[in-house]
């Protein structure tokens, strides 16, 4: 019996042996299961780990980037390069004291976005502006409905009215200042905008406007143009641009019956009058002439005014030696002619101009001729400025623009301008244009601010106004841009720094994540 229970109790053992067996199993699955869950939560974690760390990178990056190196990693690769100021802004920024402060302030809040927006090429190149001045310019936007103060901080005298010029922005250096709307940045086409109201930008004109209106404040030069207004003219926007950016103030002075000239008249211009002067006008720039006064004219033949015989104003040149003439240059010599028209030509400069532009010979479309008138003045000296060839004739054209028959005079060489001076009393000087190719809106805005007619203009005014200082300062005009990038510009020191950042810096931090990434993987 006792076997038999030791039997029974060694079966039980046994039993129970083999039943441990199985517990001991499902411990061990439990704790594998434990395992791997602990393990993917690790990897889990890790991964998300990895890629909030490689935004905080990114991000880190950007901020660094922008906050320590600023502009510096900004590359301009667009064909005429938009969005950098040239040489003879920075030769001119350069030239400043060092303690120059210069202000310019956006009166809006500066957008994020500036593509397709008026300020898509201003606001770019301003940024150029602060990054190469060294701390003479600087650039800011102030919203004045938020901030009212502005206005009396820029204005204290409420002489510009600025809360009528939000979204423009002004140039202020030692208490004066410069008003520039973003339509003042552009050339457009008049044509476009006169017969359907939209502005067509076929020039970029952000870095001649800006750095002349600081060039401006910046000298202590005072000069002030009057343009006669009120003559049926077609518009005086591109001259009076160009004026100011020779620091000449300018101010429209309307044809009327109590038409006098201001004492303060440095320069008086008729750019494309339509209509003769009246009596009143005529009496008025007579004595201003005899005072020593400036005068820029300019008139061409067109079917709004060829059957304007300019009787007094002929009158009040011809007492300077000029008269212009009621007929149409026709240039015959096909070496001259454009496109083969006889009334679109190239004309030289006479030898004493010559230096006027950087070339001599310029484009002259309806002009009238220009000559010295048959009985001079003595004491009065007359030059020929701008010439035909000696093949060329003149014509007289009925009110449909046909010429007349037997119309046309001796073929010969004529003036398509003259310049004349008082030498013996007061020195009173005078240019004379029979072509509208130097001083009209239509001509400057298709042909831009850098063409040599403009050029041309721009010496004649600073002629009569003495002001030779400024011949240094010629701000290029860009071209808009079809965006396409210009690999020339890749320089040997930004392709150096874009090589550095984009093939080792980015790929070495992406390496050494990946690496980390790996190892806590396999230890996992």
């Amino acid at each position: 019996m006792t076997e038999v229970k030791g039997s029974i109790m060694n079966k039980e053992n046994t039993n129970n042996n083999h039943l441990s067996v199985p517990e001991k199993k499902k411990s061990s699955k439990n704790n594998t299961v434990s395992h791997t869950d602990d393990r993917a939560g690790k990897l889990k974690l890790y991964s998300i780990g990895s890629v909030i760390l490689l935004i905080a990178i990114i991000v880190l990056a950007n901020i660094l980037f922008d906050g320590i190196f600023g502009k510096a990693l900004t590359f301009d690769f667009s064909v005429s390069e938009q969005n950098t100021i040239s040489q003879v802004s920075v030769d001119y920024i350069n030239s400043l004291p060092s303690d120059t402060h210069i202000r310019i302030v956006g009166l809006f809040e500066r957008p994020g976005n500036v593509a397709g927006s008026p300020y898509q090429y201003i606001i770019p190149l301003l940024d150029d502006y602060v990054k190469k001045s060294d701390g003479r310019i600087t650039v800011e936007y102030v919203d004045m409905t938020e901030h009212p103060t502005i206005i009396n901080q820029l204005d204290p005298t409420n002489s510009y009215d600025l809360t009528d010029k939000a979204e423009s922005f002004v140039v202020e250096y030692n208490g004066k200042i410069k008003i520039i709307d973003p339509i003042d940045c552009y050339s457009y086409d008049e044509n476009m905008y006169a017969y359907y109201g939209n502005y067509y930008i076929i020039g970029n004109n952000t870095e001649f406007t800006f750095t002349n209106s600081m060039f401006n404040l910046t000298n202590d030069y005072s000069y002030k143009a009057y343009i006669v207004t009120g003559l049926k003219e077609s518009g005086n926007t591109s001259i009076t641009k160009i004026l100011e950016s020779m620091s000449i103030d300018v101010v429209e002075l309307s044809a009327s019956e109590n038409f006098t000239i201001p004492e303060d008249c440095n320069l008086l211009i008729l750019n494309g009058p339509n209509n003769d002067i009246t009596e009143k006008m005529y009496v008025a720039m007579t004595d201003y002439l005899k005072k020593g006064g400036k005068m820029f004219v300019a008139v061409d033949y067109s079917l709004e005014n060829l059957s304007v015989r300019y009787d007094r104003l002929n009158s009040l040149l011809n007492q300077m030696n000029i008269n212009v003439d009621p007929v149409l240059i026709s240039e015959n010599d096909p070496g001259y002619q454009l496109g083969g028209y006889s009334v679109d030509s190239t004309v030289v400069a006479d030898d004493l101009f010559a230096d006027f532009a950087g070339i001599q010979y310029f484009h002259s479309t309806y002009a009238r001729s220009v000559r010295q008138i048959e009985s001079p003045n003595s004491g009065i000296e007359t030059h020929p400025v701008l010439l035909t060839s000696n093949k060329a004739s003149i014509l007289e054209v009925d009110e449909q623009g046909n010429a007349i028959d037997n119309g046309s005079e001796l073929t010969g060489q004529y003036n398509v301008a003259m310049y004349s001076a008082n030498t013996s009393g007061v020195p009173s000087e005078i240019f004379v244009f029979g072509t509208l190719n130097f001083s009209s809106d239509e001509y400057i805005t298709a042909y831009g601010l850098n063409d040599a007619n403009i050029d041309f203009f721009r010496s004649c005014i600073r002629e009569l106004s003495d002001n030779k200082p400024f011949n240094a300062l010629n701000v290029p005009t860009k071209n808009i841009d079809d965006f396409s990038l210009d690999a020339s510009k890749a320089t040997t020191s930004t392709s150096t720094v874009m090589l550095i950042v984009f093939m080792i810096i980015i790929p070495v931090v992406m390496i050494a994540m990946a690496v980390i990434v790996y190892a806590k993987r396999k230890n996992l």
